[in-house]
């Protein structure tokens, strides 16, 4: 069975996705939860407070996420550290699990084509929507359109990212139209 890459734009409705994928059956495994996890680790924590100071790490999760944010997202030497920090484990762990998965599995990977690891998954698909719908989107979480934008700034085009994908997929019109393209590919995907 296919193991499937779901990448997208940011808002582009990735998680929904892979709510109606997993109701069909698919193992969805997202690459977000593994790398966030991997925080918690003693090890990583070490190299990181190396940089960034002792004690970093020594807040509730909830403000320690926005840290790590505010950190890696507004600096590129940041950033660069915080992806060779955690994407080769990241990457190895969600094949670990892949692997054991069975079925037909999606991995949820937004950076899949900025960390390069996109040479072992069967199939891509790209979650891609308008700029105003994926703010909308995006406003449950706090964020404006300058927020928006500032964490699209250090990824690679989505025009480019699109033309790699074997599958593209548009979120421009209701939430029900979305659901039902996720089925309409999920079934094709499940089938391959």
């Amino acid at each position: 069975m296919p193991t499937i890459g779901l990448t997208g734009d940011v808002g582009a409705g990735k998680s929904m996705l892979c709510k109606e994928w997993a109701a069909m059956g698919a193992r969805v495994i997202d690459s977000d939860s593994v790398a966030r996890s991997l925080w918690d680790d003693p090890q990583i924590q070490r190299e990181a407070e190396k940089r960034w100071g002792a004690g970093f790490f020594n807040a509730p999760h909830r403000e320690l996420w926005a840290k790590i944010a505010a950190k890696i997202f507004t600096d590129e030497e940041e950033y660069r550290f915080a992806s060779k920090l955690l994407h080769k484990r990241t990457m190895d762990e969600i094949k670990e699990m892949a692997d054991a998965a069975g079925g037909w599995v999606v991995v949820e990977i937004p950076l899949l084509y900025e960390a390069g690891y996109d040479g072992w998954l069967d199939y891509v698909v790209y979650a891609a929507a308008p700029f105003e719908k994926r703010v909308e989107r995006n406003a449950k979480r706090c964020w404006n359109a300058e927020e928006v934008s500032r964490r699209e700034n250090r990824l690679l085009p989505s025009e480019e990212k699109m033309a790699r994908a074997d599958f593209v997929l548009v979120n421009d019109g209701t939430e029900e139209r979305w659901r039902e393209k996720a089925r309409e590919l999920g079934a094709k995907l499940a089938s391959l």
